[in-house]
């Protein structure tokens, strides 16, 4: 995989923070792996990592009950870990979430998009 963690690490971590966000502590470890599949066969290399995931994610919404929330979380964490910044409110990581989990953005809409706002630390 091009970066991108484990499934086990993601369910883990949603049941240990959606009770913070008052969300139900509920994840498909089925869902989750065919996501995270998803996007390592979407990245090409790193600085795909971000769009892949927000994409696959997006079309797995049933991963975790609070799909948005954990999701937005993972992408700004591969963000970072990665040695890059996104320049996106979580509000518009969020719509662009609901628009792909509604079949209204392709992977090369979101690849575009991501790509505009992401940015080399210290750049």
């Amino acid at each position: 995989m091009i970066g991108i963690t484990e499934p086990e690490v993601l369910s883990r971590a949603w049941m240990e923070i959606a009770g913070d966000l008052g969300l139900p502590a509920r994840a498909s470890d089925a869902a989750i792996r065919a996501a995270l599949r998803e996007a390592d066969h979407l990245a090409e290399d790193t600085y795909d990592v971000p769009a892949a995931l927000l994409f696959a994610l997006g079309r797995n919404a049933r991963a975790f009950s609070g799909f948005r929330a954990m999701s937005i979380l993972v992408i700004e964490w591969h963000t970072k870990t990665l040695g890059m910044k996104l320049e996106a409110s979580r509000a518009e990581l969020a719509d662009l979430l609901g628009r792909v989990a509604v079949r209204e953005r392709s992977y090369e809409d979101v690849r575009s998009w991501i790509g505009a706002r992401l940015l080399a630390f210290g750049g």
